[in-house]
C-alpha cells in the first residue's frame, strides 16, 4: 500500500513537474507568440510607412509626370494649334493661289479662244481669198492657155529679092511670128490649124521700073488682086477677111513672071491671124 502510494506521490510529483514545463513552455510560447505579435505590429507598421512613403512618392511622382507631361501636351497642343494655323493660313494662301491660277486660265483660255478665232477668221479670209485667186489665176492660165491654143498668127518677110515666075507663090522665108504652126516658110503656104475667121495682110515691093501683078489664092481659088506697074518702085497690098476651114491654104502668087524687092529692110510681108 504504501508503495503504491509512493508511487502514486511520485507520479504526481512528476505530472507536477511536467505541468509547471508545460506551463513555462506555454508561457515561452506566449512570450514568443507576443514578440511575433510585436515584431508583426512594427513590421506592418513599418510596411504601412513604407507604403505610404511609396504611394506619397509615387503620388508626388506621378504629380510631378502629370504636370511634366501635361506642360509637354500643352506645348504639343500650342505647336499643333500654330502649326494647324499655319496650315489653314497655307491653305488659304493656296485657295487664293489656286483661284488666281484659275481666273489666270480663265482669262487665257478666253483669250485664246479669241485669238483662235479670229486668226481662225483670218485664216479662214485669207485662205478663201488665197483659192479665190488661185482659182482666178488658174482661170486666167486656163484662159492664156486656150487662147493660145486657139490663138493663130503669122508674120513673115523675105530680104532678098526674087525672080517669080507665072503662078508661083512668094516665099517668105524669114519668120517672126508663127503660132499654130500654120505657116510653112518653104513653100510660101499658110495651112489654117482649125476653123475660123482670118484677116490676112500682104505687102510686096517690085524691082523699079517692072510692073506687079498679084493674087492672093485661097485653096486652088484666086481671090484679091493687086496690079501695078509705072517708074520706079512700086507696092502692091492686100488685106482681106476670109472664112477658112481647117487645112484651107492661102498664099500670095504672081499671076505672071515677075521680080520683087527686098533687102535687109523688110519690104515684103505676109500676117494673118484668127479673129473670130
Amino acid at each position: 500500500m504504501e508503495l503504491n502510494e509512493e508511487k502514486l506521490k511520485k507520479w504526481e510529483d512528476a505530472f507536477s513537474s511536467k505541468m509547471d514545463k508545460m506551463e513555462e513552455a506555454i508561457k515561452q510560447t506566449e512570450v514568443f507568440v507576443e514578440s511575433l505579435r510585436e515584431n508583426q505590429l512594427q513590421e506592418q507598421s513599418r510596411l504601412n510607412d513604407s507604403f505610404h512613403g511609396i504611394v506619397e512618392n509615387l503620388s508626388i511622382q506621378s504629380k510631378n509626370e502629370s504636370e511634366y507631361h501635361g506642360q509637354q501636351m500643352t506645348t504639343m497642343l500650342e505647336s499643333l494649334s500654330s502649326k494647324i494655323e499655319e496650315l489653314n493660313v497655307d491653305e488659304k494662301k493656296r485657295d487664293n493661289a489656286l483661284e488666281i491660277m484659275q481666273n489666270t486660265l480663265h482669262r487665257e483660255r478666253n483669250r485664246f479662244n479669241q485669238s483662235f478665232e479670229i486668226i481662225l477668221e483670218n485664216f479662214r479670209l485669207s485662205s478663201n481669198r488665197t483659192i479665190e485667186e488661185l482659182i482666178e489665176r488658174q482661170q486666167k492660165g486656163y484662159d492664156a492657155l486656150m487662147n493660145q491654143k486657139n490663138t493663130v498668127a503669122l508674120s513673115a518677110y523675105t530680104t532678098h529679092s526674087q525672080v517669080i515666075n507665072s503662078n508661083t507663090n512668094i516665099k517668105f522665108e524669114k519668120v517672126w511670128t508663127n503660132i499654130g504652126n500654120g505657116y510653112n516658110p518653104s513653100t510660101g503656104f499658110f495651112t489654117a490649124p482649125r476653123q475660123g475667121v482670118y484677116q490676112i495682110t500682104a505687102v510686096v515691093l517690085s524691082v523699079s521700073g517692072k510692073q506687079l501683078y498679084l493674087h492672093l489664092k485661097h485653096n486652088n481659088e484666086y481671090t484679091a488682086g493687086s496690079r501695078v506697074y509705072g517708074d520706079g518702085y512700086k507696092t502692091g497690098t492686100f488685106d482681106v477677111v476670109l472664112n477658112l476651114q481647117k487645112g484651107d491654104t492661102i498664099s500670095v502668087v504672081c499671076k505672071s513672071s515677075t521680080s520683087v524687092y527686098s533687102d535687109s529692110d523688110k519690104y515684103n510681108t505676109f500676117s494673118g491671124h484668127l479673129i473670130a
